[in-house]
């Protein structure tokens, strides 16, 4: 079966989604579309609108066959990381044909030529950046910095764009499937997530002002039960961090507060927003350098069921298929540490989120099966 791959958080899931599915679903011939998703906490570091068994069901409600978790220790982190374990989760199928995503520059070959030149140039650049870093600098803008004074005729709006930086990371991974990007056509033509996030919090204001809470009376409690050497080996700490958590916990009331007095020139309001879900998660250096890949299925349809029986029956998966982790524990090996991540993720978003710990636990979910 001729199959699409797509990484995204579906938080929540929206028009501009259902967009590049049906555009590209079109453009390929695919018969099936699999999703790499996030799971309980996204990319910049806060709890997702909704849990990750409700966003895959409705990721499979409107179009998409199968949907993944992307690990937590991906998830919760910077667009490298991210780009790394999406990529890496798709190619384990073994047979996904085309890798498919949105971008601000629409332009695959513009896009491509972007990601061999920061490949190319890793070495050269990291060096440089690690320099301008130490300057008092943001990563985002040391790497611009870097890659102008190696190619001054490097289109700025490459790194620049957050659409644009994952797809050159996307591009920088891929090793098996062809990609192809859509232009993103903007909120005025899709309605986009943030804006859909915001209508969701101005209709229910009390329940999402319960989730903020909750979820800074457990950060703060992990800071404060830290010792700085901890905070300082997260994975998003560093340059002492760690210390300016400790020592700032005892100011502020609100995550919001806690990330203003955090953030500088130097540390970027989603570098300390992604920090903060790290600590509570012990997602430190030792966890993204031993993170190891899986596919866990969360939901899918009988077009998506059929793809992985044929995936299973072609024995074409490098990677382990997971729909049972009480049934499959046993066999874990080296993906268990990974994988408590996620089910740790899961344990403090049902907390944040007040939801029944053993019903809504990763040990008692199961996949969504729609038609």
């Amino acid at each position: 079966m001729k199959s699409i791959g797509i990484i995204g958080e579906y938080n929540p899931f929206h028009q501009g989604h259902s967009y590049l599915i049906e555009k590209m679903m079109k453009a390929t011939g695919a018969e099936v579309c699999v999703t790499v998703m996030s799971g309980n906490f996204t990319q910049r570091g806060f709890p997702a609108i909704e849990d990750k068994w409700d966003r895959a069901k409705a990721a499979v409600q409107n179009g998409i066959n199968v949907v993944v978790e992307l690990p937590t220790v991906y998830a919760c982190n910077s667009a490298e990381y991210f780009a790394k374990g999406g990529v890496d989760v798709l190619e384990g199928f073994g047979c996904i044909d085309y890798l498919a995503f949105g971008s601000e520059c629409g332009d695959i070959d513009e896009l491509k030529s972007a990601a061999s030149f920061l490949k190319d140039h890793d070495e050269q650049l990291q060096q440089r950046i690690s320099e301008l870093v130490k300057h008092g600098n943001s990563y985002p803008k040391s790497r611009l910095t870097a890659a102008l004074e190696i190619n001054p005729g490097f289109d700025e709006a490459i790194v620049k764009e957050p659409n644009n930086i994952l797809a050159v990371e996307y591009l920088k991974q891929v090793r098996k499937m062809e990609p192809l990007t859509l232009k993103r056509r903007g909120d005025s033509y899709h309605e986009s997530a943030s804006k859909m996030r915001e209508i969701m919090v101005e209709q229910n204001p009390n329940f999402f002002e319960d989730i903020e809470r909750a979820y800074f009376k457990l950060v703060g409690a992990r800071i404060l039960q830290a010792d700085s050497e901890y905070l300082e080996s997260i994975f998003s700490a560093g340059q002492g961090l760690g210390n300016k958590l400790k020592n700032e916990i005892r100011y502020v009331s609100s995550t919001e507060q806690l990330i203003e007095r955090i953030k500088s020139k130097a540390y970027t309001r989603t570098r300390v927003s992604r920090l903060l879900t790290q600590v509570l998660l012990g997602i430190d250096g030792v966890a993204v350098k031993n993170a190891t890949p899986y596919i866990r299925l969360l939901a899918l349809d009988d077009i998506g069921a059929k793809f992985i029986k044929e995936v299973k029956k072609n024995d074409c998966n490098t990677l382990p298929i997971i729909t049972n982790i009480n049934r499959e524990k046993e066999d874990f090996g080296d993906i268990k540490e990974t994988l408590l991540k996620d089910i740790l993720a899961s344990d403090m978003y049902n907390i944040i989120a007040g939801k029944d710990l053993y019903d809504y636990s990763d040990y008692i979910k199961a996949p969504f099966i729609g038609i």
